[in-house]
């Protein structure tokens, strides 16, 4: 698996510190899990994230799409979102 471009996860990264309302120099590792781990994303944490990044980057994430491999960690969810932006399938 191919590692997501710097610049998409520090995009993703601004995206989390501004919509979970972070510190701006809140450390966020690359490997962070969403799920389960310090950030620990609820529904509506999720929601507010997949419409952020659909307008940030504009993709559609479908809700078939929202598995949880994608949304596993901020890096699979940079990857997700440069596939989603190339056509290339997640």
């Amino acid at each position: 698996m191919e590692t997501p471009s710097r610049s998409t996860l520090e995009s993703l990264k601004g995206i989390l510190r501004r919509d979970l309302k972070l510190p701006a120099d809140a450390a966020i590792a690359d490997g962070m899990p969403l799920v389960g781990g310090d950030m620990d994303l609820d529904s509506l944490d999720m929601l507010l994230l997949v419409t952020s990044v659909e307008k940030e980057f504009g993709i559609k994430i479908a809700n078939g799409a929202m598995g949880r491999e994608a949304f596993q960690s901020v890096e699979s969810l940079a990857r997700f979102i440069e596939a989603s932006r190339s056509g290339v399938g997640a």
